[in-house]
């Protein structure tokens, strides 16, 4: 996130000493209080699957009409063509969708080229193991980005995303007007070229709209434009034991479910994003959240241009959540700090090369950190990812709990 990146920290409670510390501290000033910024080889051995991510009472299967509908709004906005007569072809037949659609194209075409396309065989080489043992995903911090996690973790069941944005409805292009639908893909373009150009939400331009819209057109963009066929969406609510069950949209509803598959492919995959502070005092007020992470179980943890946040101690209980439950953690240096990982409870892998943080986070520098990826075992890193997002200047690191 060069000029404001999705999430931000808050580096102290009091307003007129912010200026000050901005200097000593390694996360970013938004407000008086600490808040979350909003949006951002081995393998253990198989654990039990939980059951967090749906509710005791499974809806009915969608029909055929709801996921053509549903994988069509995304396909249009993703840029890319829908098959077949009726309100599709009337939208692709318009300047401004033609104009969208190669827009789109070049920046897919040119995010596989660079990024994608390395991020899947990495996945394949250096993550096998905890593709075929784990069946959640939780991505803090992650906001609306599908693209890394379904790209790193190809075969799991279940994605847990949660970011403060709101989560919005899901689009519907054949009730807007010519000016709303250009208006519409314009935003959308605004939106992920960031993310498919330097891996990360740059967001702070279009904070005010995605508060007004949410993010589930995006999450839906990025399914559709990897080859995903989206069958359901469903707005859901988190009880106070942390269970979930359906919500509706008049509810504005903080959670929402996308049932999907690769393209055709016979399993169902299933995508949360929740919108939630994680902070300590954003979990304080909604406990029934801290209640639902206890119900994933053993997930894999993945943190990608995090803000340096759980350096911070205002983000301790995230923090000791992801620890504790974790069966693998995959992270770039601005996750959780090395020190976090005690040498007698993970075994640590090391990718690509540890440069250290961008100037905006310059104080969060890790000497053990540098140290490590000195010694020399760090096995390559074939792709850009994080705030340095240049490849041959990334880094990610594997952490993987001892049996």
């Amino acid at each position: 996130m060069i000029r404001v990146p999705m999430k931000r920290s808050v580096c102290g409670v009091v307003l007129l000493l912010m200026v000050a510390a901005f200097a000593l501290s390694c996360s970013r000033h938004h407000a008086p209080a600490p808040t979350q910024r909003p949006t951002q080889t081995h393998g253990p051995a198989p654990a039990a699957k939980p059951e967090p991510a749906v509710p005791a009472s499974q809806p009915q299967p969608p029909s055929e009409s709801r996921a053509e509908e549903l994988t069509a709004n995304a396909r249009l906005l993703a840029g890319l063509p829908v098959e077949g007569p009726g309100p599709w072809a009337a939208i692709q037949e318009r300047p401004s969708w033609q104009a969208h659609a190669k827009a789109m194209g070049a920046l897919w075409r040119q995010d596989d080229a660079a990024r994608l396309s390395k991020v899947r065989a990495f996945a394949q080489a250096r993550l096998s193991n905890l593709n075929d043992a784990s069946s959640t995903v939780f991505y803090p911090f992650g906001g609306p980005d599908a693209l890394y996690p379904t790209a790193l973790f190809p075969k799991a069941a279940t994605y847990v995303l949660v970011g403060l944005e709101p989560v919005g409805r899901p689009p519907d292009l054949a009730s807007l007007s010519h000016p709303e639908l250009e208006a519409s893909l314009k935003a959308m373009q605004q939106y992920i070229t960031p993310i498919l150009q330097i891996s990360f939400f740059r967001t702070d331009d279009m904070a005010q709209e995605l508060q007004n819209k949410g993010v589930l057109p995006i999450l839906l963009v990025f399914l559709a434009g990897t080859g995903h066929r989206i069958w359901d969406v469903e707005p859901m609510a988190v009880g106070p034991d942390g269970a979930l069950a359906p919500s509706s949209w008049e509810a504005k509803p903080r959670a929402v479910r996308v049932d999907f598959s690769a393209g055709d492919a016979h399993e169902r995959q299933t995508l949360l994003y929740f919108s939630q502070d994680l902070s300590d005092a954003g979990l304080k007020k909604r406990p029934e959240f801290e209640a639902y992470l206890a119900r994933l179980g053993s997930p894999v943890t993945f943190l990608k241009a995090a803000s340096y946040l759980m350096y911070e101690p205002w983000f301790s209980r995230i923090r000791a959540a992801i620890l504790d439950r974790s069966s693998a953690v995959l992270e770039d240096d601005s996750g959780l700090p090395l020190k976090a990982f005690l040498a007698n409870e993970w075994n640590l892998t090391f990718f690509g090369t540890y440069t250290g943080p961008i100037h905006r986070f310059k104080n969060c520098l890790q000497p053990n950190l540098q140290q490590a990826y000195a010694e020399g075992s760090a096995l390559p890193l074939p792709f850009g990812i994080g705030y340095q997002h240049i490849a041959g200047h990334s880094n990610l690191m594997l952490a993987v709990r001892k049996r």
